[in-house]
């Protein structure tokens, strides 16, 4: 489901033109509430790690903030998993060195990406009411380390209570997973700029996706990506320390990123494999796309 690499503003223009027309009747229309802020930080003692993630959530739009207190990267994952499944089943899957059938009864709701030690990151998630699941997959870059999700990084989550109106933020900047056959998968993308990006995320395709962002080398391509990731020889024409990673988002999914991104070129790359196996989808339909940012 991953790969081992390494504020908001207000509510989009037209919202804020409707409340300053009113409803035609004289009248101010009151723009939906911002998002509520949960921070979460995940801490570790030895080898356990702890996130401190609330057992609760308001249906709607929830801005989530995963402080990285451990010395190594962590991430907060949100899935549902239908008819009594567990994560214990799932995680052999993302254990796997070969390409595994991802279940039909497990579905991704997006997260917090990949997050370095010692730093903050923040994404808006949109979350209906229902029962979900949590975890952390990453570990650090010793041979044979474990997952967190095996040293306390899961966790169980109900969204309940009256929904709170609160809508995901419209953004300058957008990148869509596309699916327009099944060897050719694509990520639409616009709206970059040096610094402080907020982007919005859409997996419009049917399969699951998500979105590695990184600095690819002075003079590379995406060809020697392709190679790189093909073959895992030479050095890496992309530079993980200036990457992002998202979370996974299933079909129809939606989220806001925060990121922030340096001038140059980046590669926009899937990673996950098709829900019945294959090789990545950067791999298998060339899902891959250099933007520029300035």
């Amino acid at each position: 489901m991953r790969i081992r690499s390494r504020v908001w503003t207000l509510l989009a223009a037209p919202a804020l033109l409707l409340a300053a027309c009113g409803d035609g009747d004289g009248t101010q229309a009151t723009p939906p509430p911002q998002p509520a802020k949960v921070t979460v930080t995940a801490s570790a003692a030895g080898r356990q790690v702890t996130f401190d993630m609330p057992a609760q959530l308001q249906p709607g739009a929830t801005q989530l903030e995963l402080v990285n207190k451990t010395k190594e990267p962590a991430e907060l994952q949100i899935v549902q998993l239908d008819g009594g499944h567990t994560l214990a089943e799932f995680y052999p899957v993302i254990e796997s060195e070969a390409p595994k059938p991802i279940p039909t009864w497990l579905h991704a709701f997006g997260g917090v990406g990949e997050t370095s030690p010692g730093e903050t990151r923040s994404v808006v998630v949109d979350l209906t009411a229902g029962k979900y699941a949590w975890f952390s997959g990453t570990a650090p870059e010793q041979e044979g380390a474990q997952p967190q999700y095996t040293r306390g990084g899961q966790g169980s989550l109900e969204v309940t209570g009256d929904p709170s109106g609160a809508q995901l933020p419209a953004t300058p900047a957008q990148i869509t997973a596309k699916e327009l056959g099944p060897t050719n998968y694509q990520f639409e993308a616009s709206g970059f700029k040096a610094g402080t990006n907020q982007v919005t995320f859409t997996n419009s395709g049917a399969e699951l996706h998500h979105v590695v962002m990184a600095k690819l080398n002075q003079g590379a391509t995406l060809d020697q990506v392709i190679e790189f990731f093909s073959t895992e020889k030479g050095p890496p024409p992309v530079d993980f320390d200036a990457s992002e990673v998202t979370a996974v988002l299933d079909r129809g999914g939606r989220q806001v990123e925060t990121v922030d991104l340096q001038s140059g070129s980046y590669a926009l790359m899937c990673f996950l494999t098709d829900r019945a196996g294959s090789p990545p989808h950067a791999i298998k339909a060339r899902m891959l796309q250099e933007v520029r940012v300035a």
